[in-house]
């Protein structure tokens, strides 16, 4: 059974009624004073909770439909044992777009035991070909870097030429063609012709790989949206060429 989903405030460690000034330097001493931030060597998937909590709390608007989903999540945990009690064999909804973008992290995925982009629970095992029932994704966990580097484009593999993939985010229809600019084992850049939610998840594939990113990033330019990733999960397709012009 998946875990619950981690209590924002409690990554920010600031009560629920808290203004949004205490708010804001409880995210800057996390980030600065207790050196959570990568470059200052904190852990990235830590970092990731932290900004994608402060993302939607520091909004008024999205700490309002937080709240909400907070005070409605016990009446929803009831309503869903009861309806499972009455009909065991009934498949459990899929979330709302909204709430895949504003409430779920997808960087705490490990955590929450779902997958990152459709938030199907985890199998048991995870290995390198296994895939989530819900919507064919990767599972694999991308791997790790060396401590302090948030993308990996100073130390591991990279590879920056051009290269053409797609896009699939969650709650949208259909997919998008897009032009990979910057790709590590860390992460990467691309150019979208539709933008994405900072702190969504989205879904990249190419002949080379197969894999799922947090939106770090999302920049309006002349040829379209500049979209900048952190690879969650990741799925080799082909042995030589990924990352670099040898064996990856």
């Amino acid at each position: 059974m998946p875990q619950e989903r981690r209590n924002l405030y409690r990554i920010l460690h600031v009560q629920p009624e808290a203004p949004l000034e205490v708010i804001r330097a409880s995210y800057r001493t996390l980030m600065s004073t207790l050196r959570a931030h990568p470059d200052l060597g904190g852990d990235p998937d830590a970092a990731a909770r932290i900004n994608a909590a402060y993302a939607i709390l520091s909004d008024p608007q999205r700490r309002r439909a937080y709240d909400l989903s907070l005070k409605a999540g016990p009446a929803r945990r009831a309503a869903s044992a009861s309806s499972s009690r009455a009909d065991a064999a009934a498949p459990a909804p899929a979330p709302a777009a909204a709430e895949t973008f504003a409430v779920h992290d997808p960087a705490a995925w490990l955590a929450d035991r779902a997958c990152p982009f459709c938030r199907q629970p985890l199998p048991a095992a995870v290995a390198a070909q296994t895939r989530c029932a819900g919507c064919d994704s990767p599972l694999l966990r991308r791997p790790a870097l060396e401590r302090g580097e948030l993308f990996g484009r100073r130390r591991s593999p990279r590879n920056a030429r051009p290269i053409g993939a797609t896009l699939r985010l969650p709650g949208l229809p259909g997919d998008h063609a897009v032009r990979l600019r910057d790709l590590s084992l860390g992460g990467f850049s691309l150019v979208s012709p539709v933008p994405a939610p900072v702190r969504g998840a989205m879904r990249v594939m190419t002949s080379g790989f197969d894999g799922v990113a947090v939106v770090v990033g999302c920049q309006r330019q002349a040829d379209g949206w500049l979209l900048h990733g952190e690879l969650l999960t990741l799925q080799l397709l082909r042995s030589q060429g990924v990352f670099v012009s040898a064996k990856a």
